[in-house]
């Protein structure tokens, strides 16, 4: 039988682990005020009603958290709701990592080494990746 994976380990997609048992916050709004201190906030009704949806969504943000910091701990950050016009099924919760335009090429390949970081995190299924997404933008 053909194996249909890269012999490289650079190349290779890790395997997910199963969720391990951070629990569901009984206070969703302690949740977000504790959020606030790391982010500024955005359309928070809408965000509140996203991450009801799953209850990963804040333990996951909480996790990658760190890893955004250390690479980017000067930056402003957003966490928002973003809508899609046409498609609901697109519509998630970002982190917005406001970049610097003096530093554009620097920020850009820290922003493409922590989000191969952020995949290649075991604690959470890709699932949960998926419900938020990591970006950087310019204002």
């Amino acid at each position: 039988m053909q194996q249909n994976y890269s012999q490289r380990l650079e190349m290779q997609i890790p395997q997910e682990n199963t969720y391990t048992g951070l629990e569901n916050s009984l206070n969703l709004n302690y949740e977000l005020e504790k959020l606030s201190k790391k982010y500024n906030l955005r359309r928070v009704n809408e965000l509140k009603e996203y991450v009801v949806n799953d209850e990963m969504i804040i333990p996951y943000i909480n996790s990658i958290t760190p890893l955004i910091m250390k690479y980017f701990p000067e930056n402003k950050r957003y966490l928002t709701y973003c809508t899609d016009p046409e498609f609901e099924e697109l519509s998630k919760a970002k982190i917005c990592i406001i970049g610097n335009d003096s530093l554009f090429e620097e920020e850009r390949a820290l922003m493409s080494t922590l989000n191969e970081e952020i995949l290649y995190l075991k604690n959470y299924p890709t699932h949960v990746k998926n419900l938020i997404s990591v970006r950087l933008w310019w204002l």
